[in-house]
């Protein structure tokens, strides 16, 4: 008996929603075996970055007493959004001298600078806060802002940087003398342009008795490539130029080995990865950064290219000052605060 059109139609719209079914059975695999894959490549790489943790001295701070300024984002509304503002990564870098040329120890942040990564702009900003700086330590009273270290390390530098600027600066980094050293030469050194008097000034300096590796001399200035014992040398110098100078050069030292590390590629970085995060101290979790890091290597060229590099606070609106027989750095501290945010959002 022949089918009326009704039951052809209805039989017709079983077959298309069998197929349909079929289609979305389809795309559901196909969706499912693509969230597996994702999750498998995001597991393999958290479980990577875990194991490159485990060569790294992690050491935690209390992030509850390091007087945050909360109202940061506020100051900054205007001009940046809610994202943008989270989107910056600032890390204060320590250079400490616990192990001095002559052997001794005084626990002192001889380097303070603060590295920021702003996605908005695109770029890499880096803040050395001079070690004179004339400043209040919780607990201590007016003194010098690299003393802190010497007080209370990371937790009380921290604090002291936040509370004097009101800045909200949460992670660091540490190295000391020798592990900057071990760093430069594991990767092969770093290129500068010096003067022919810092050429004479580092082959003068006696960097290498930290390490006991043979003496190395510069036979000429202009764009070189240092040794980390040379360019340890050449960031300490405090004969040439005044203290801005030096914390110039430090700075200087840094971009290079910054711009030395990106010219690595991620394969690059990876193989010097261990060596150089077991010269380090730190409280950041890396996992945090793997987003931002990704898009630093995808557009480096970018990232390096807007590298800026600053003193705050600046030397138009500070001064150095004898108070107690003693030499500070005194400073306007709000006008500090503008350029430290200028410097990091961007404004």
């Amino acid at each position: 008996m022949a089918k009326n059109k009704t039951q052809i139609s209805e039989t017709s719209n079983e077959v298309n929603d069998q197929i349909g079914k079929n289609r979305l059975k389809k795309s559901t695999k196909i969706v499912i075996g693509i969230l597996i894959v994702i999750v498998f490549i995001i597991s393999f790489v958290l479980g990577y970055v875990y194991i490159k943790l485990g060569k790294m001295n992690y050491s935690a701070i209390d992030k509850t007493d390091l007087e945050v300024n909360e109202d940061m984002y506020t100051e900054v509304a205007d001009t940046v959004t809610k994202s943008e503002f989270e989107n910056v990564k600032s890390v204060v870098f320590f250079g400490i001298d616990t192990k001095d040329v002559d052997g001794g120890y005084s626990g002192r942040s001889d380097t303070i600078v603060i590295a920021s990564v702003n996605p908005k702009t695109k770029g890499i900003s880096l803040v050395s806060i001079p070690r004179d700086t004339y400043v209040e330590i919780p607990g201590y009273g007016k003194d010098k802002i690299n003393h802190a270290y010497a007080f209370g390390s990371e937790q009380l530098a921290i604090k002291t940087i936040n509370s004097n600027f009101e800045l909200n600066i949460t992670e660091y980094i540490t190295i000391d003398f020798v592990g900057l050293i071990h760093v430069i030469n594991k990767l092969g050194g770093i290129q500068l342009n010096i003067s022919e008097d810092e050429m004479k000034y580092i082959n003068s300096g006696s960097s290498y008795n930290m390490t006991g590796n043979p003496v190395q001399k510069l036979t000429t200035s202009g764009l070189v490539n240092l040794s980390g014992e040379q360019a340890l040398t050449h960031s300490r110098n405090r004969t040439i130029g005044n203290d801005f100078t030096r914390a110039g050069r430090q700075r200087m030292v840094l971009e290079a080995l910054i711009t030395k590390l990106s010219s690595l590629g991620v394969n690059g970085i990876m193989n010097v990865s261990d060596s150089i995060l077991a010269e380090v101290k730190t409280n950041i979790n890396v996992t945090e950064y793997i987003g931002i890091l990704t898009s630093i290597i995808s557009e480096k060229d970018t990232y390096l290219k807007n590298m800026t590099s600053n003193q705050v606070p600046g030397a138009e609106y500070s001064g150095g000052k004898m108070i107690g027989g003693v030499y500070y750095f005194v400073t306007d501290y709000a006008r500090s605060k503008a350029d430290f945010i200028k410097y990091i959002y961007g404004n």
